[in-house]
């Protein structure tokens, strides 16, 4: 029998990347302005206190993120491999466990969320001024958890089946509606932050219904039934094993957001976090593209390992290496010659934007390296080779940042905070390309280049 993916292996590599990554990439692009949108119309109309209440919260977005992320990565290396081998009972299962799972836990975090929003609020470094503008919004958010949760975890499932469009559809949709709802509820109907959350929101389940049709609709690759859905543990463990890495990368990097904003409160004042605001969205408009064709290139790796042709598994690593490269250097030279451009997309606070000119420099130093380090990352999920996949993406912020970040302030102050960024971005290369080259040999993988 012929699947509707088999052209994975079959059509040329370098087509077959730019097909899949063109929309990955418009569709993370997409996806950040959920961020980067509410973050520019509360920013230039509300005010920097709200900005700096909606940056709070983002760490908390980020726990949400990592569960439909880890499911999602999980279900869909599996998914995508054995499609390569032809068992498309397991293929289903694989995607049916990972679509249950997502849902449950994020039900529970609901809950959790709820029942400690006051700690939580007040962990994430809120201060009396900011506090109200947070809580709003965080409230919002929570309740569209589920929806979020899925959505990224649905997206890609129907990627790893070679679905690249409908999954960039899946998140171009929404986000257009996401920017019309929120000039609307907060520019005509003057409803703040509040107008921003429940935009978010309403664009996710749209993104929901639009996905849900697609996955479950005639056209796909797997026709779950209803067995699918019922917890297999051995799938349900070998998922979390693959997406542990991406989970734990997420959850570390929310740690490391809520220490940054602490220290930050603690040397810098409010000013300083709404800074790290506007970098991390800058980040994202950036590094989203290289998420793409990360995206783009983890079904060609996963479906052709599973076939045993690995002359098109090298090929492809080294075109999203070139790629995410010269992608990561464009944006490099962009924010070093015009730092102060992009901190005027969201905000126009004078004080901001002259320390935030020379904080943005510091941060995106060595960011030009970020791509070839998500590439290796991305190759190991998809190889389903948990272990190093979970080094590579840990330990920039374990071993390299969260002690840069503890030792610096002490000696340096606020800049000791900013430098530490590109000093994990410059050792978590060099972690990754020595674990690369030092097992290109049993990986069986010409990577000459």
């Amino acid at each position: 029998m012929a699947y509707k993916s088999e052209f994975l292996g079959t059509e040329d590599v370098k087509t077959l990347l730019v097909k899949l990554s063109i929309p990955a990439i418009i569709g993370m692009l997409i996806m950040a302005l959920y961020n980067v949108v509410d973050g520019f119309f509360i920013g230039r109309w509300v005010g920097t206190a709200a900005f700096t209440g909606i940056s709070l919260i983002f760490p908390f977005q980020m726990i949400i993120m990592a569960f439909g992320v880890t499911f999602g990565i999980g279900g869909s290396s599996l998914l995508s491999r054995k499609l390569g081998e032809g068992d498309l009972d397991f293929a289903r299962k694989a995607g049916g466990n990972a679509i249950s799972s997502v849902l449950i836990l994020s039900v529970l975090i609901t809950i959790i969320g709820i029942v400690f929003m006051v700690p939580i609020l007040n962990l994430l470094g809120t201060s009396a001024e900011v506090f109200p503008y947070a809580k709003d919004y965080y409230e919002i958010i929570l309740y569209g958890t589920v929806f979020n949760s899925y959505l990224i975890a649905a997206n890609n499932l129907v990627r790893a089946e070679g679905m690249a469009k409908i999954a960039m559809f899946a998140m171009v949709v929404p986000a257009i509606i996401n920017m019309i709802l929120d000039a609307v509820f907060i520019i005509v109907f003057n409803m703040g932050i509040k107008g921003a959350a429940i935009a978010t929101v309403l664009s996710q389940i749209i993104g929901v219904i639009y996905i849900v049709k697609h996955q479950f609709g005639k056209n796909t690759s797997i026709k779950y039934a209803i067995n699918d859905f019922i917890i297999n543990l051995k799938i349900l463990k070998e998922t979390i094993f693959i997406g542990a890495s991406e989970f734990a990368k997420l959850i570390i990097s929310s740690v490391l957001l809520i220490l940054g904003n602490n220290l930050l409160g603690a040397y810098g004042g409010d000013i300083a976090i709404a800074i790290y605001g506007v970098i991390m969205r800058i980040a994202m408009l950036l590094l989203m593209p290289v998420f793409g064709i990360v995206q783009g290139f983890q079904p060609i790796v996963g479906y052709n390992y599973g076939k045993g042709q690995l002359n098109r598994v090298s090929e492809s690593i080294k075109l999203a290496l070139v790629g995410t490269t010269g992608l990561c250097l464009l944006g490099f030279v962009l924010v070093m010659i015009f730092p102060e451009k992009f901190i005027q997309i969201f905000v126009t606070d004078p004080e901001v934007i002259s320390q935030g000119v020379f904080a943005t420099r510091i941060f995106f130093m060595f960011s030009f390296l970020i791509g070839a380090q998500m590439v290796i990352g991305g190759l190991y999920q998809s190889l389903g080779k948990a272990k190093p996949a979970f080094i590579i993406s840990c330990a920039r912020q374990t071993l390299f940042l969260l002690p840069a970040l503890i030792i610096l302030p002490i000696f340096f102050g606020l800049n000791g905070i900013w430098f530490s960024f590109p000093i994990g971005d410059l050792l978590g290369f060099t972690l990754a390309s020595g674990i690369i080259y030092n097992d290109r040999k049993s990986l069986n993988l010409s990577l000459n280049s």
